[in-house]
């Protein structure tokens, strides 16, 4: 049951108290919760991390593809051959806080109710914009730092998408993806690639799909789904001078540590801060299975002059 009330029960009361440590948590558990529903990337972030968060440092694994060999290759060297593949280390070093001052003349005054649980949306949507707006900054090959500053790293590659229509630019980009063939995959499914667009490129796209009469979508509903078996989504969290960008299933990773939503009266005072901290990394696991467009032009889908495959250039242990 979340605080119905602030103006008659202390923040310093409340803080200070069992009942009110288990309303907190409430709260906080609330958000949690939330920020996971909310994010489009918590939908295909890579999850499959390994490591102590504490330590500060996650790490993802990722292996090459199988390879068949002439029957009796392994009877005569007495071995399979060993696995191959990579690691790479998720830093959890971006530090952010969302701490907010409420003074207790203001607070009984004012007669907000369920100060806490009004908070808690805000925070929720703080959270939710800051995780989403670095998870596609790092897939176009930038990050925000701790400090706001945005800092260059490796991301995906940029491809020019032609077409005069959003369908067949978001078509191009999605094939690179699905056929991209390298000593990690061979091609991707259409099951596994998430294409995230503008909002105006989402609506577009979607007054495509409107005219064509589908039995499987109705075009009552904000989002369609999939698109010849791609998963799509309108994103406004993502830089606005990029149009569509196609990702595989666990290309980015973005690990987080939220510490505790806190009521704390302020030394000396009698304000009283509400709000939590969290930390997190953001980092590109499969920089080859990540492809967006910033613009439409020419008569075909390429690579940008300096995107070389990355998968080519990586070394696999």
């Amino acid at each position: 049951m979340a605080i119905d009330s602030l103006n008659l029960t202390k923040l310093s009361d409340l803080a200070g108290t069992e009942d009110g440590k288990l309303k907190l948590a409430e709260e906080y558990k609330g958000i949690i919760e939330n920020v996971g529903r909310q994010t489009i990337s918590s939908l295909f972030k890579n999850q499959r991390l390994s490591g102590d968060p504490q330590a500060g440092t996650l790490v993802a694994k990722r292996f090459a593809s199988a390879k068949s060999e002439e029957y009796g290759t392994a009877r005569a060297a007495r071995k399979g051959k060993p696995g191959r593949g990579m690691e790479v280390a998720v830093d959890i070093d971006i530090d952010k806080e969302i701490m907010e001052e409420y003074e207790e003349k203001d607070i009984r005054l004012g007669g907000i109710p369920g100060l806490l649980s009004e908070r808690k949306t805000a925070i929720t949507r703080a959270m939710v914009r800051e995780l989403d707006e670095n998870f596609f900054l790092v897939a176009v090959g930038k990050r925000k730092e701790s400090d706001g500053t945005i800092g260059t790293v490796d991301g995906g590659t940029e491809v020019t998408a032609s077409g005069d229509t959003l369908k067949d630019r978001v078509t191009a980009v999605v094939m690179k993806l699905h056929t991209t063939k390298n000593e990690f995959v061979d091609g991707i499914e259409k099951e596994d690639i998430h294409v995230v667009l503008s909002p105006e490129a989402y609506e577009e796209m979607r007054d495509y799909i409107d005219t064509k009469g589908n039995a499987n979508v109705q075009t009552d509903v904000a989002e369609f789904g999939r698109y010849h078996g791609a998963w799509i989504y309108s994103n406004v969290h993502q830089p606005e001078d990029v149009e569509i960008i196609a990702m595989c299933t666990g290309a980015i990773a973005e690990p987080v540590m939220p510490d505790e939503y806190q009521a704390k009266q302020i030394e000396l005072s009698n304000a009283y801060a509400i709000g939590m901290f969290f930390h997190y990394g953001c980092k590109v696991v499969m920089p080859d299975l990540i492809f967006y467009s910033k613009k439409a032009s020419g008569a075909s889908v390429q690579s940008e002059e300096g995107s070389a495959s990355k998968a080519k250039s990586t070394k696999l242990s």
